[in-house]
């Protein structure tokens, strides 16, 4: 009897999981006794990650995309555009249901549909968007935006977390400082403030670093500022504790949560995320839990940090375990909470050397002390490059 695993999201995680299963059961495919398909509205990968570059020009959007047909292992069936686009998902039944009528039905079932940017959740944050958060027209459009300015207040807000790669904002405003000093060179005409909603920036050792060097910069910093209200016409930024913030341009991330499909579906939990097992990541609800279900990426839990690196390292995890499941033993390869960001202090010009690291850490081990390096950054500008061909590729 065919068995069918069903993935449900072809970004980078579940393009991972597909691609790793297909190496690994290309002679059951070929019997016609594994049947994997990857379900998607967008037939286009975009590497968002790049999101934070494209402002300054340091990749172009044809670097952070691709056909989704050329990463994906033509083992596995694809559906894309209405086929693809998710509407209900029935974990008891065993079923998925999609925007053309469609129904899918499966043995295994992996959830990787990412998170979604929801800017009504504060008050006037949709009347003064500008984001680099989500997507290439947004990015680009920050970009110009800051070039159109000679002087004024930038704010760079994080309206709350749980946030897909919450280095990236840091990562962001770094950018920013250096780009005005050393290729616009107008930087003492500009305040530039990074409004936190937490007091740490990251695990004790990341803080101690970026706090040391947001100082160093002359960026100012306004920890523990929960976004409550936008004012686009007064210019100004009001806390949930009612602390008010002046601009003359806001770049915002806005709060984030899963897809509406899977919420509507009933599988998420109380804060809106599906639960899941932090070491399994086998889906686990107080209404019922589902051994044949993996969770992985931006849509999993709140209390799984949701960074590039942990998708990577939970696509390894689950990818294993349908093998064994597959295969038919019981062994469990453990999530251990490996995940990391990668911190970019200064880019490189005529007139600065670039310099980043990539800190890594998982659940019971946090960073050591580190420093960023001119050979982290060309480390960090080249992964982008073999991002397609070997990550989401499964071969490392």
């Amino acid at each position: 009897m065919k068995e069918k695993v069903l993935i449900l999201g072809a970004g980078y995680a579940g393009s991972v999981v597909a691609n790793k299963l297909a190496r690994e059961f290309r002679k059951k495919i070929a019997r016609d006794e594994l049947e994997i398909t990857i379900l998607d509205r967008d037939d286009t990968s975009v590497n968002q990650g790049g999101f934070t570059f494209l402002p300054f020009g340091l990749y172009t959007p044809e670097d952070i995309i691709r056909k989704r047909k050329k990463l994906i292992s033509p083992r596995v069936n694809t559906a894309f555009g209405d086929d693809g686009e998710v509407t209900s998902v029935n974990l008891n039944g065993k079923e998925v249901g999609v925007k053309s009528g469609k129904k899918y039905n499966y043995d295994y079932l992996v959830i990787a549909m990412g998170a979604r940017a929801d800017a009504d959740a504060i008050p006037g944050l949709a009347d003064e968007l500008n984001t680099f958060y989500t997507s290439i027209e947004g990015a680009t459009q920050v970009g110009e935006k800051i070039r159109k300015m000679d002087k004024g207040n930038i704010v760079v807000s994080v309206a709350a977390m749980p946030i897909p790669c919450p280095g990236a904002p840091v990562k962001f405003t770094f950018l920013l400082d250096s780009y005005l000093r050393n290729v616009m060179k107008n930087r003492d005409q500009f305040n530039l403030t990074l409004l936190w909603p937490m007091e740490p920036i990251g695990p004790p050792e990341f803080n101690k670093l970026v706090s040391g060097l947001l100082k160093e910069k002359n960026i100012e910093v306004k920890r523990s500022f929960p976004l409550g209200e936008v004012n686009a016409s007064k210019k100004e930024l009001t806390s949930k504790e009612g602390e008010k913030v002046e601009y003359d341009l806001l770049i915002a991330v806005p709060p984030h949560k899963p897809q509406a499909v899977l919420v509507d579906s009933g599988i998420t939990d109380e804060k809106g995320w599906i639960p899941c097992d932090r070491t399994t990541l086998q889906y686990r609800s107080p209404s019922g839990n589902h051994d044949n279900v993996y969770i992985l990426g931006d849509n999993g839990p709140a209390d799984i940090l949701k960074t590039g690196i942990g998708a990577h390292y939970q696509a390894l995890v689950v990818s294993q375990n349908l093998t064994n499941d597959i295969y038919g033993n019981r062994t469990k390869v453990p999530y251990e909470g490996e995940t990391g960001c990668p911190i970019i202090t200064e880019m490189e010009t005529p007139s600065s050397a670039g310099q980043a690291y990539i800190a890594t850490w998982n659940y019971g081990v946090m960073p050591a002390p580190f420093k960023p390096t001119k050979m982290g950054w060309y480390i960090y500008r080249m992964y982008y490059y073999l991002h397609w061909d070997m990550s989401v590729k499964g071969l490392f």
